[in-house]
């Protein structure tokens, strides 16, 4: 078994994997505590090469199994994105540890299955009295990052606090997200930041892309030299957040000096990078000097780009630019509503309504449908949801009612909405 435990430790082939999968079952494989290992090692080795079904033919040819083999394929299942696979074997568990939890709830999370995830972190905690741990809690604040619940993230801080939990790792970093992501409570979010002890390089890019995207791009700027100031290295992501910060204050100098140092500080530029670029020269109205730079991306890179580009001809109203952008986008991903719709609204801002009702035409033919805008809100600790047009809510009547009620008073404070409809013939 010593070749399979280092099988196990190190890279290697799905062809090696197959082989002692071969020589197991030809030996059969034998009930003791070298037999689990064995059979644990070689799912492992069956998940690090994507192939998670083998792994499960593996696991289901044990005559034993121990909580880690249990633990390892279902961690397995998880980062694979196989979640229904997961929920089955989690169900068929007949011991789940805190381990386990762990795992469901943080994969659930990011994999978009937000609500799914809390509702397993209340079945831990109220129906088996499981006491959370660090990485569960890490996991339960990124379930409620994605559903927005402010509220209920207030609350599992404050359990953090009475806990005395660390937020050096990633329980910190996922607290800070949670305060950037609902609702924008950037005080709050620097707040949690500040009360971090050992701030890695993903704490700091939080809370700088968290204050770019909401409008505090000097803020964002001053944290990022602060953290060079204190020797901590950025990474890709954190350049991304930076670029932002430069684009929504429009410093388009300062953006392309933040540019130049990401390779001199051995990062290779990504397309988010050059996206960046893009719309920072489009917001700041070089429109010219973004498409130029679109156009000398690869074809398979430039799709951030052209979508960039075509935000800033829609704000600055240059048709011409923003069909060339369109077009490069449906080549790039024909059935994207998302380049149609911005095109769209660019011929809607400059009353040419014939070229809208074709672009909508073509956006039938192609059967392209624009993704319906959600959005949610919290009442009371619920958690309401809305689909754009959705009137499947108890209360639709009433909320229509009142919109339209309120429609006067958002016009009047400058809050028209933007020329979608087509005009009436």
């Amino acid at each position: 078994m010593p070749a399979l435990a280092a099988c196990a430790r190190l890279p290697t082939t799905a062809a090696e994997a197959d082989q002692i999968h071969a020589l197991l079952l030809k030996s059969g494989i034998p009930r003791s505590a070298s037999g689990v290992y064995a059979s644990t090692s070689l799912a492992r080795v069956y998940l690090r090469h994507g192939r998670p079904g083998d792994a499960r033919k593996v696991f289901d040819g044990m005559p034993d199994r121990t909580v880690v083999s249990w633990n390892v394929l279902l961690d397995g299942l998880v980062r694979a994105g196989d979640l229904d696979a997961a929920r089955e074997l989690f169900a068929e568990m007949p011991e789940r540890s805190v381990v386990s939890w762990n795992t469901v709830i943080a994969g659930f999370a990011r994999h978009g299955r937000a609500e799914e995830a809390v509702e397993l972190f209340v079945e831990m905690t109220s129906v088996y009295g499981l006491a959370p741990d660090e990485a569960t809690m890490a996991g339960f604040v990124s379930a409620v990052r994605g559903i927005g619940l402010l509220g209920l993230g207030r609350s599992a801080h404050g359990y953090v606090v009475r806990r005395g939990f660390s937020l050096d790792g990633a329980l910190g970093v996922a607290l800070i997200h949670m305060y950037t992501r609902c609702g924008g409570s950037m005080s709050s979010a620097y707040q949690c930041f500040s009360t971090v002890i050992t701030k890695n390089v993903e704490h700091w890019t939080s809370v700088i892309g968290g204050f770019a995207a909401h409008g505090h791009p000097e803020m964002a700027l001053k944290l990022f030299a602060e953290m060079r100031q204190l020797g901590v290295e950025p990474n890709g992501v954190t350049f991304v957040a930076v670029l932002n910060a430069c684009s929504h204050a429009g410093l388009v100098d300062e953006g392309f000096k933040h540019f130049s140092l990401i390779r001199s500080m051995g990062i290779s530029p990504s397309i988010q990078h050059y996206g960046c670029l893009v719309d920072l020269l489009g917001r700041a109205g070089f429109l010219e000097e973004a498409f130029d730079l679109a156009n000398s991306l690869p074809g398979d890179q430039g799709f951030v780009a052209w979508s960039s580009l075509l935000a800033a001809c829609q704000s600055h109203g240059n048709v011409d630019m923003a069909e060339v952008a369109a077009r490069k986008l449906a080549d790039a991903e024909p059935s994207h509503g998302g380049s149609y719709v911005l095109l769209s609204n660019v011929y809607a801002r400059a009353g040419q309504w014939e070229d809208l009702k074709r672009t909508r035409s073509r956006m039938e033919e192609r059967r392209v449908l624009k993704k319906p805008g959600l959005s949610w809100i919290e009442v009371d600790g619920s958690v309401h949801s809305f689909l754009t047009a959705d009137k499947s809510h108890a209360e639709s009547e009433h909320i229509y009612r009142m919109l339209e009620e309120l429609k006067p008073n958002l016009i009047s404070a400058g809050s028209e909405p933007e020329p979608f409809a087509l005009p009436e013939v």
